[in-house]
């Protein structure tokens, strides 16, 4: 490079460049005195010129040169030193209007008169006073710019990416749609952009020849092309921002040899949208893209025009990094990543879906608008969700979680935390340690996991799980699924229909109003409902259940449970074990299932089943329907018309009030309807079978059972067997059959005189009534003077206390049948009376003529009366180790008869 410095000289009056020209051409001196004046002016056109191609402001490079000016090694651009003082020089030319400085040339302008800024090489020792230079007056050659390429090189205003346009507009690649904006000016502060004089043209190469830029002697220097240090990079920007791209920072970077103002042409982008707004243009990016962006352009010195990128990015999180101190940390209105690292932190994600880590320390967190990922990592935290559906893990600690407003996702993780869903329908989850939570507003689903939790699941539809641990946990408002999980844990579902699972341990568990399911779980639980139709299933265990009211369920499962169904009508099943069940008010039904249960029915018409076991039930008021099912049951039908079957086993039935109906089914039962109108069957087996109160109906069927009509006209069939039928004192009209077998009509129990007629089948006295009977074949007198009648049909009699009659009304027998009727207490004071009978000997002769009909009796008792031939004998015999007395009358009726009484025990005989 030449270099040549001027210097004005010390004499005043210096001659101007065309007075030297022309004294020079003038001169007539010889040949070799006038060449040293043309040198100088030779060698001062060529440094003005080689002036004009380079920067007024360049700086000189002392070194040797090893690249070309502005170019890299390669030559394919701009150097790294190049760029470096470009972005510099453009930093310290910026004005407060943006535009750049033109430092000051105008002093150091060759032709000006000043000092050029250049200082070594040849201009070193020529010390010129030069005036300043009128190069249109100059009649001096014009170079051309072939010759001065030969010289120097190429054109350093040459570019690959030069696209040059007539008329001063430019072309490229942008595209039509692309952005122009007037640049700022590289030269001194406030020139503008070049302008062809008139009537100039750009030539080849941005030559412009003739014109005022024109590179020959007789015009200016050629215009050369906008030099850039590379390509831009701008500022990165998040999803939701949009970012301002100023002519300034499109420039960065660049500048223009000639000191022409710069402009931006033909912007376009790779994605999203430009908007020209007031100081360059604002890019919003795509909705949901994020990568990076490529801003393609011109820069222009409104004659030639060179092709710019500019990057940047769109980042799908914009990160934000604190220190291993305590950081206050504030994110965006996009989706950041801050760490806060160590320390007590306090983070504030704003808006935008931000990733947030506390680290470890005692942290305040706010995720702000957006869905958040919160880590608040080891620590006692506090965390607010903010809203969005936001995500937070708490970390180890004891930390104070708040979901707020969304649906969000949270773990509380190892330690005693507190967490609060707040609206939306959240998942909360407790972790180790005994945590505190409340769903809040919304649909949620909460788990207390290990540790002793409490846990409200607040307004609505919540699923709740205490985990392990005695958690306390509650449903709330809504229709809820609690679960208290393993421990012995109180299980509240307060309002709504919910459904209750106790799980194992002993727990507690209280439904509220509402219709509830309830499962009790393994362990020794208690369930209270409130006022509702309610289901509860129990476990293996001992479960209590008290309902309120409402049409109940409970399915108890093992165990010796107890459960009231309160009022409403309620279903109990106390399955497996030795339950108490008692339905209370309402149409209920009992079933005890296997075990010795108790049962109630309570008022209300209930049905009872005591299933397998010596079952005791209370029917209660209602008409109640009652089955012992096997084994030995006792039931207590109650108030009302029942219907009570006691089944297999040695029942005890009672009807009490109410026109009862009572089977004992199979085994030896014991049936009492109590007062009413009752219907009583024994069935199979030795049963007692009692009236009570009421007009009865009894039946023993099979077996030798024993019936007591009870008080009031009553119908007693005593069924196959040898039945005892007990004669009431009740003053009323019984009727008795003994049916099959060999019965006895008992009137043991009176007090006054009975006549019993066995002929008529009828007992009268003043204390049982008029009765009748049948198929008695045994009859007992009480303890007055008793009249028997007895008839044609063997009968054992007992006379009982009194004087009794017996009095044998025996009717012609047409069969010969023998017959025999047996007296078992002939006491003193009773009597035998024979209606009818005759006195005679039997002395047929054996040649069959007729005997001696005489009637002997006065031989036998009047005045003829001997020792021979007497109707009465008297023997006394030995039987086995009891003594018998017989009277052997002989009765004459058609036909020869030999009559017998028989007295148990050795008795003397008198006749009267």
């Amino acid at each position: 490079m030449i270099e040549i410095k001027t210097l004005k000289s010390q004499a005043p009056g210096a001659p101007t460049a065309e007075q030297s020209y022309r004294k020079i051409t003038d001169e007539d001196a010889a040949p070799s005195s006038r060449w040293p004046a043309l040198m100088v002016l030779a060698l001062t056109a060529v440094a003005i010129y080689v002036k004009s191609l380079f920067p007024s402001h360049a700086k000189s490079d002392l070194g040797p040169p090893t690249e070309t000016p502005g170019e890299d090694a390669a030559g394919g651009g701009p150097s790294r030193q190049a760029q470096a003082e470009a972005e510099e020089a453009d930093k310290e030319a910026e004005d407060e209007t943006g535009a750049i400085r033109k430092e000051a040339e105008d002093d150091q302008a060759l032709g000006s008169g000043g000092q050029a800024v250049g200082t070594a090489g040849l201009a070193a020792f020529l010390g010129i006073d030069s005036p300043p230079i009128d190069y249109e007056q100059l009649p001096l050659r014009r170079f051309s710019p072939a010759k001065l390429e030969d010289v120097f090189g190429s054109d350093p205003a040459s570019n690959d990416n030069l696209t040059l346009s007539h008329g001063g507009g430019l072309s490229g690649s942008a595209g039509a749609s692309g952005h122009d904006f007037e640049g700022i000016g590289s030269g001194g502060a406030g020139s503008g952009g070049h302008h062809p004089g008139p009537g100039s043209h750009p030539g080849p190469g941005g030559e412009n020849p003739g014109g005022e830029n024109s590179g020959g002697p007789g015009g200016p220097r050629s215009n050369r092309a906008p030099q850039l240090a590379g390509v831009v990079s701008l500022r990165s920007i998040g999803r939701c921002e949009t970012l301002l791209i100023t002519t300034i920072g499109l420039l960065a970077g660049a500048r223009d040899p000639d000191g022409d103002a710069l402009a931006i042409r033909n912007l376009t982008t790779s994605s999203g949208t430009l908007t020209a707004v007031e100081g360059g243009w604002e890019f919003t990016p795509t909705p949901g893209y994020f990568g990076p962006v490529t801003l393609s352009y011109e820069v222009s010195d409104a004659t030639v025009a060179v092709a710019q990128t500019a990057l940047f990015s769109v980042v799908e999180f914009i990160e934000i990094n604190g220190t291993s101190g305590d950081d206050s940390l504030t994110g965006t209105e996009c989706a950041d990543l801050i760490d806060g690292r160590d320390g007590n932190d306090v983070i504030d994600g704003r808006g935008g879906s931000d990733i947030l880590h506390g680290g470890a320390g005692n942290d305040f967190i706010r995720g702000g608008a957006g869905h958040d990922l919160i880590y608040a990592g080891r620590g006692n935290d506090i965390v607010y969700g903010g809203d969005g559906n936001d995500t937070i893990y708490g970390g180890d600690g004891d930390d104070r979680l708040f979901g707020e407003d969304g649906d969000d996702i949270i773990y509380g993780e190892a330690g005693n935390d507190t967490i609060v869903g707040g609206k939306g329908n959240d998942q909360l989850s407790g972790g180790d340690g005994n945590d505190v939570i409340q769903g809040g507003e919304g649909d949620d689903q909460i788990a207390g996991d290990a540790g002793d939790d409490v846990i409200h699941g607040d307004e609505g539809d919540d699923t709740v799980d205490g985990g392990a641990g005695s958690d306390e946990v509650h449903g709330d408002a809504g229709n809820d699924h609690v679960m208290g999980g393993a421990g012995n844990d109180q299980v509240y579902g307060e309002d709504g229909d919910d459904i209750l699972d106790g799980g194992d341990g002993d727990d507690r568990i209280y439904c509220g109003e509402g219709d509830n399911t309830v499962f009790t779980g393994d362990g020794n639980n208690s369930v209270r409902t409130g006022n509702g139709n309610n289901v509860v299933t129990g476990g293996a265990h001992v479960d209590i259940v008290q309902f309120g009211a409402g049409q109940d369920t409970a399915q108890l499962g093992g165990g010796d449970d107890v459960a009231a169904g309160g009022a409403g009508n309620d279903r109990l099943f106390g399955e497996a074990g030795n339950d108490t069940l008692s339905g209370d008010d309402g149409d209920d039904v009992l079933d005890g299932g296997s075990g010795n249960d108790h049962l109630t029915g309570g008022s209300g018409d209930d049905q009872i089943q005591g299933g397998i076991g010596d079952d005791i039930v209370f029917g209660g008021d209602g008409r109640d329907r009652i089955e012992g099912d096997g084994d030995d049951d006792i039931v207590f039908a109650g108030a009302g018309d029942d219907r009570v079957e006691g089944n297999a086993g040695n029942d005890r039935l009672f009807g009490e009030a109410g026109d009862d109906r009572l089977e004992g089914d199979e085994g030896d039962d014991v049936l009492d309807g109590g007062a009413g109108d009752d219907r009583l069957e024994g069935d199979d087996g030795d049963d007692v079978v009692m009236g009570g109160a009421g007009n009865d109906l009894l039946a023993g069927d099979a077996g030798a059972d024993t019936l007591d009509g009870g008080t009031g006209e009553d119908i007693v069939k005593a069924g196959a067997g040898n039945d005892v039928i007990i004669g009431t004192l009740d003053a009323a009209a019984d009727c008795y059959d003994g049916g099959i077998g060999c019965d006895t009509l008992d009137y043991s129990q009176a007090t006054q005189c009975i006549d019993i007629n066995l002929v008529e089948g009828k007992a009268v006295g003043v204390e049982i009534g008029e009765d009748s009977f049948s198929n008695i074949e045994a009859v007992i007198g009480g303890s007055g003077d008793d009249h028997f009648t007895i008839g044609a049909d063997a009968v054992t009699l007992s006379g009982g206390a009194g004087d009794d009659t017996f009095s044998f009304d025996v009717a012609y027998d047409a069969n010969d049948r023998d017959l025999i009727h047996q007296i078992l207490d002939l006491e003193a004071g009773d009597r035998i009376i024979v209606s009818q009978y005759q006195i005679r000997t039997d002395d047929e002769p054996a040649n069959g003529a007729a005997g001696d009909e005489t009637d002997p009796f006065a031989s036998a008792y009047g005045d003829e009366a001997g020792t021979a031939g007497q109707p009465f004998r008297f023997r006394i015999e030995k039987i086995g180790d009891n003594d018998y007395t017989y009277v052997d009358v002989y009765l004459e009726q058609n036909d020869e008869k030999d009559y017998s009484i028989e007295i148990q025990g050795s008795h003397r005989l008198c006749y009267y």
